[in-house]
């Protein structure tokens, strides 16, 4: 599979070694640091039952975007998305990106990056950065989210 915006091979869940990865069944470009998830890669069922009620957002919503899904290379749509936090109050908007035929998204790291502190001192490493984000989104897995 490739990135869907540098055409880089991803890196499977099972090939990064760690858990947070193969659990969220999340791929990950070496070069960007983008995120590919996909419910079928999942492990953990809740991340999976999770991801398949997020596509049910896809399906007939959200804005058309110019790239193709990395699992099954549909058009992609775009749609805002929140997570309720504990205390109730929302995150901010996180703009992800998925299929309309399969229970796939794509993150690109600048949209979890807001909601992580920096990692290296502000100097990018995307291996770091996209386990650092996998992190970040494995958190807000335990949280509902809002499609907006």
């Amino acid at each position: 599979m490739l990135c869907p915006r540098d055409g880089t091979l991803l890196i499977s869940p099972d090939e990064s070694g760690k858990s947070v990865f193969s659990r969220n069944g999340i791929f990950h470009c070496p070069t960007c640091a983008g995120l590919a998830i996909n419910s079928e890669a999942a492990s953990s069922k809740m991340c999976s039952e999770k991801l398949e009620l997020m596509h049910d957002g896809f399906k007939d919503e959200g804005i058309a975007i110019d790239i193709c899904c990395p699992f099954c290379e549909s058009d992609m749509n775009v749609r805002d998305f929140a997570f309720r936090k504990i205390d109730g109050s929302l995150t901010e908007l996180i703009e992800i990106d998925g299929c309309t035929e399969c229970s796939s998204f794509w993150l690109d790291s600048g949209e979890l990056q807001r909601l992580s502190p920096p990692i290296d001192n502000g100097q990018v490493n995307p291996n770091s950065e996209a386990k650092s984000l996998a992190v970040v989104f494995d958190l807000l897995f335990h949280l509902p989210f809002v499609l907006l």
